[in-house]
């Protein structure tokens, strides 16, 4: 299986971005100002995912986070009927804090070689940072691979 394999992070931004920012950074375009807070933010490492050029990426918890962040931050006004923003950087209260630790528990299904930290450091982050706007990110370069 071909693709890139990179290392998650789910970081807190508590600074105000502009919203045509938060339109480019789900849109994959460049995006200086939260590139910058996203590296210094406090964060958690989730695990390693792998992005293929398969119709379905393979799952595992740090995977399943990314999806439901990119869910969350795609289509606010499916979680949130008084926000007028198209995109967000999700606030962490109690609903989205329980949909993030439903999504990173661990499920028989999960490939075996998915690297992941444990759920205890993330059910930690999150009590930590209740109210923070969050985001996923990757602060490494991805790793490309190839199968053989």
């Amino acid at each position: 299986m071909d693709g890139w394999v990179q290392d998650l992070w789910l970081v807190a931004i508590v600074d105000d971005v502009p919203d045509d920012e938060v339109r480019r950074w789900w849109n994959g375009h460049e995006t200086p100002i939260l590139d910058d807070l996203a590296e210094t933010a406090p964060g958690v490492r989730l695990g390693t995912i792998l992005t293929t050029f398969e119709v379905t990426e393979p799952d595992g918890p740090a995977r399943r986070v990314f999806d439901l962040m990119f869910l969350r931050g795609t289509c606010p006004e499916e979680f949130d009927r008084s926000t007028s923003a198209p995109y967000v950087l999700p606030v962490l209260d109690d609903e989205l804090r329980a949909a993030l630790l439903a999504a990173f528990s661990s499920r028989p299904e999960d490939p075996v070689l998915a690297e992941v930290t444990p759920s205890d450091d993330l059910t930690e982050f999150l009590d930590r940072h209740q109210g923070a706007r969050l985001a996923t990110h990757s602060r490494a370069e991805a790793v490309r691979v190839r199968s053989q």
